[in-house]
Formats: structure tokens, C-alpha cells, sequence
């Protein structure tokens, strides 16, 4: 019965999908062009039974509905389970804002070509002006644009190195999106661009040369893998203590923030602990991901 209800649920989804955008559905075009099948007359004039006993109605009807639903599975995509933690795990490369004794851990999937990083780049650092003692950010590198996006995101891991993460990131959002709204510039997505970062910054021109194209390089692949991993299908997504959310006003945020710093106010577990020993110990270790089709 489970099963029934869902297909009827979904069904009627599709259906709604399909009114959206007010457009005559294509086997509905030309209607009255086509003859209509005649019901099969039984006895006296009447539509005929079904063929067969009750049971092997039922088995025919199963049949079908196995093969809607196998339709169904192919055409929605499994969502990521947001109702669980995922142990996602901390790089030494990560480029981090804030105390390493936060109560809140905050992993942020971004990309600096991607304009919604652009505009929810102000709100992440409301969340540290409120939170200075409560919240970090560690930020990972997920490439959505391609090769022409990693120079960028090698220049702030190689900038973070020195310390300087916080002050790049600005500096890089500002020049390679001068015009919110408007297409990147994409002469500020070089690494050539990165470098003339840097040297504004006073970072260590020849050092940040060497992370860039080193450690930064690798870096940049593996944040990829681990958002893969963890179910992370674009920018800008975020795992607070794990949680994963996908939001972009400041309330969204803070109130699954205050219910993370109460969940470790009433742990025991000292605030610099707590990310690894409960996070990471018992959070799921990979992406679930499930379908309204899953019984």
C-alpha cells in the first residue's frame, strides 16, 4: 500500500509539473483528429470485465505499477539526506576563519566564478561577527565552472597559508565580480591575477608561487572529492556540524547555528573536542541519499 500511495503521489507531482509553463501538452495537441477507442462491448452492450480471477488482476496490476515506478526512478534523482550529520572531514589545508575551539563547525562549498558564492559571501561574514566565539568557516574548493575556476582557488589556499585567507577571499570576490549581476571578469580568474593578489596583500610572492602550483594544486582536487563524497552537488553549499544546509539569508543560518551550539552546551564534550569526537566519530562516513520511491 506504501508503494501505491507513492506512485500516486508522485504521479500527481509530474502532472503539476507539467502545468507550470501553461503550454498545451503534446498528446494533447490534434485530439479531435484522433478517433477514440471503443470500449469492448460484453453482454448486453456492456463494457466487458477484466479477463481473468481477482488474483490475477492483482498480479497485472502490480506488474504495471513496477514498471511506472521503475520510470519514476530514472526520472527523480535520489536527494541527499539532510536529516542526518556527515563526518565531514577538516584538511590541513583548508583555509579556516576563526577559534579552533568553536562550538560550530561550518564547511563551505564554493567556487569563486560562481555568482550565488559572490552574494552569500556578505552573510558568512555576518555569521562570524556574530558568532567570533562560537563559529569557524572552513571553506573547500568545489569546482563547478571547470578548469578556467581552479587558478582562483589555488590563490586563496596558497594565501591561507600565510594567514591571509580572510583578506584574499575579499579581494578576489570584489575584482572578479566588480558588477553583481553582471558576467565575471574573467582577466581576475587568472593565475597571473592571483600572483598581483598576493604581492598587493605583501604575502610572499615566491612561497605563495610555490603552494600555488604544489600543496594548493592537490588541494583543490581532493575538496572536490570529499564534497563528492558527501553529497555536496553545488555552490555554495554548507555542513554545519555536519548538517548539511543549503542557505542564503542569515536567519536560515542561525537558526540551525543556535540549535548546533545548544546540542553542545548540553554534550559535556569541551567545544575544541566536539567537531572530531562527534562529528567526525559519529557522523556518516559517505552521502545518503534517498528517493521517495525507497520503501
Amino acid at each position: 500500500m506504501i508503494r501505491y500511495g507513492v506512485v500516486v503521489f508522485s504521479l500527481a507531482a509530474l502532472l503539476g509539473g507539467c502545468q507550470q509553463d501553461k503550454q498545451t501538452p503534446a498528446w494533447d495537441k490534434g485530439r479531435d483528429q484522433v478517433k477514440p477507442v471503443e470500449p469492448r462491448a460484453g453482454a448486453a452492450g456492456q463494457p466487458s470485465a477484466p479477463a481473468g480471477s481477482l488474483e490475477e488482476r492483482v498480479a497485472r496490476l502490480e506488474r504495471r505499477l513496477d514498471k511506472v515506478t521503475g520510470f519514476l526512478k530514472q526520472a527523480v534523482r535520489p536527494e541527499l539526506d539532510t536529516s542526518v550529520a556527515y563526518a565531514v572531514p577538516l584538511d590541513p589545508s583548508d583555509p579556516v576563519i576563526g577559534k579552533s575551539d568553536a562550538k560550530v563547525t561550518i564547511v563551505e562549498a564554493y567556487e569563486y566564478q560562481c555568482p550565488y558564492c559572490q552574494m552569500v559571501a556578505p552573510t558568512v561574514e555576518k555569521i562570524l561577527e556574530e558568532y567570533p566565539n562560537d563559529v569557524r568557516v572552513a571553506h573547500k574548493y568545489f569546482l563547478i565552472h571547470g578548469a578556467p575556476a581552479k587558478p582562483s582557488g589555488q590563490g586563496a589556499c596558497a594565501a591561507g597559508k600565510q594567514g591571509k585567507f580572510a583578506e584574499f577571499n575579499k579581494m578576489a570576490f570584489a575584482k572578479i565580480w566588480p558588477n553583481p549581476g553582471q558576467p565575471p571578469n574573467k582577466d581576475e580568474l587568472t593565475a597571473e591575477a592571483m600572483e598581483r593578489n598576493a604581492a598587493a596583500l605583501g604575502l610572499d610572492v615566491a612561497k605563495f608561487k610555490a603552494d600555488f602550483a604544489g600543496e594548493c594544486s592537490e588541494w583543490v582536487d581532493r575538496s572536490g572529492r570529499t564534497l563528492q563524497q558527501f553529497g555536496a552537488g553545488g555552490t555554495p553549499s554548507f555542513y554545519i556540524n555536519g548538517r548539511f544546509v543549503q542557505a542564503g539569508d542569515m536567519g536560515a543560518f542561525k537558526r540551525v547555528i543556535d540549535e548546533e551550539i545548544k546540542k553542545v552546551n548540553e554534550s559535556g564534550v569541551k567545544p575544541s573536542e566536539y567537531y572530531e569526537k562527534i562529528v567526525i566519530g559519529q557522523g556518516e562516513k559517505q552521502a545518503k541519499m534517498i528517493s521517495p520511491f525507497d520503501e
